[in-house]
């Protein structure tokens, strides 16, 4: 069900309802801080991006901080799984958009230090090609789970949208490989466990 106009709203809310957009609200000195805390209310799209959502800022004019950034924008940097099929549209939608940030050539990937997030961007570029492709018949992927700081959540997940849960396993928070011994479940692989064996 979509969000009205002033509702609360962040990354894994439901979606604003249709001419919508979930941003921070005005003069919020840290507006990612506040998307990702459901601190944003659906508001009104700004009649040049409800027109023509493809459309980018230029790169000089868009920083990390500010305080124009939507939920879409924001689902480009941060790992969203699937809990349902409800949330197809803001998986493609998230890749899809990874399109428009890309154009912005905000950074270059290849020099990013943090492993998870370079390789997030590069299985998104992989799926927005394979999208293109098949359209919507990717059923079953793997996007990196990372943390805020750019490394690897321990539990890593593949996505399916069949209905089913996918697969997930145990994985280093700083190089993103497999934890030698951990299997891959559907569900929660339990991965403290391994740490605790290696204190």
């Amino acid at each position: 069900c979509a969000l009205p106009l002033g509702a609360a709203c962040a990354v894994a809310t439901a979606r604003c309802a249709r001419g919508l957009s979930c941003r921070a609200l005005p003069g919020e000195p840290r507006p990612l801080h506040a998307l990702t805390r459901g601190q944003g209310a659906c508001m009104t799209m700004p009649s040049d991006e409800a027109t023509d959502t493809k459309d980018t800022t230029s790169p000089e004019n868009v920083s990390p901080e500010s305080s124009e950034i939507t939920q879409e924008q924001l689902l480009d940097n941060f790992h969203l799984m699937a809990e349902s099929s409800e949330d197809l549209p803001i998986l493609w939608n998230a890749i899809s958009n990874y399109e428009s940030l890309r154009a912005l050539e905000i950074s270059d990937v290849k020099k990013w230090k943090e492993p998870c997030q370079r390789e997030l961007y590069k299985v998104l570029d992989r799926l927005a090609r394979e999208q293109q492709k098949a359209g919507d018949k990717l059923y079953k992927f793997y996007l990196p789970n990372c943390n805020k700081n750019g490394f690897y959540h321990s539990k890593q997940c593949e996505t399916s949208l069949e209905g089913e849960p996918g697969l997930c396993w145990c994985v280093y928070p700083w190089s993103g490989k497999r934890i030698l011994g951990s299997v891959a479940i559907r569900g929660d692989p339990k991965c403290q466990q391994y740490f605790n064996l290696q204190n």
